[in-house]
């Protein structure tokens, strides 16, 4: 267990990325920005959550 003054440090590994465009029905994406500031995110951040969340749940199918 960590000792509380000892620092963490955190090590990200940069992957490679590609911008996509989709088409989003104008009421989804707006439940979806309602729902990202609930929970204190961008957008971005929730799609990429959401994203992310699903694709492990299928790779374990």
């Amino acid at each position: 267990m960590n000792k509380p003054e000892e620092e963490l440090e955190l090590h990200l590994r940069p992957r490679a990325t590609e911008t996509v465009s989709i088409k989003i029905p104008t009421d989804t994406l707006r439940s979806l920005k309602k729902v990202a500031a609930n929970r204190d995110m961008t957008l971005d951040a929730l799609l990429k959550f959401y994203i992310g969340q699903s694709l492990r749940q299928d790779k374990e199918d």
